[in-house]
């Protein structure tokens, strides 16, 4: 089987990617911000699977989160359209795409953008709807609350917390890239659901997790 990974040097790209090598039968691409147009379009024309993870949160300008998260997304689905291929697409997203602010609006597109190509080509797709995501090779002070209190509290650094009783919703990162390769073989989670979510998911608010870091 052809695996293509967009994002692959991200957070979940990365752990998916050293999963997916453990696999004798897999031949796995990367494609990320370094890599060449030439390697997605290889990786397209070849790929079975294709793990749309590429995605922008933390943006420069905001229109980076239309063009890192929606426009991608459609470059993906136009480019696999004039290959003539039906590969499955798993489109990363996130709880936010629920949210009105420019990062969950790009992510809501995005999921349109693809649930549109399922229905147009036929094609099998599936979309996960994460809240945070935790775990090894997370980059504090970034997007992970869990990585930066760890990273400061390790560090010896001060750490926020703007409201101790706020809850989070969290996945680890093993569970998620278990419940993708449970999909890539064939299983579903979140049947009649249009979105596939990755079980077990931890609640916590900011004052436990800090007391308990």
């Amino acid at each position: 089987m052809n695996i293509l990974v967009t994002g692959a040097k991200g957070f979940i790209g990365k752990n998916l990617i050293v999963a997916l090598r453990r696999q004798s039968n897999l031949s796995v691409w990367e494609y990320d911000l370094d890599s060449t147009p030439e390697t997605l379009e290889h990786g397209l024309s070849h790929a079975d699977v294709i793990f749309h993870l590429a995605g922008v949160n933390r943006p420069e300008r905001l229109e980076e989160f239309r063009e890192g998260n929606t426009d991608s997304t459609r470059q993906v689905c136009d480019a696999i359209r004039r290959l003539g291929r039906e590969p499955f697409l798993v489109l990363s997203s996130s709880t936010q795409a629920t949210l009105d602010n420019p990062y969950g609006v790009s992510k809501r597109l995005a999921e349109e953008t693809v649930f549109a190509f399922g229905s147009e080509t036929g094609a099998p797709v599936a979309v996960f709807r994460f809240p945070g995501v935790f775990g090894k090779w997370c980059r504090p002070n970034y997007n992970s609350v869990v990585a930066t209190f760890c990273y400061n509290i390790a560090h010896d650094l001060p750490i926020t917390i703007s409201d101790p009783a706020r809850e989070l919703e969290l996945v680890y990162i093993d569970d998620v890239v278990a419940t993708f390769i449970k999909v890539m073989n064939g299983q579903r989670p979140g049947q009649g659901t249009p979105f596939c979510y990755v079980e077990p998911t931890f609640y916590v608010t900011l004052g436990n997790l800090a007391d308990t870091i």
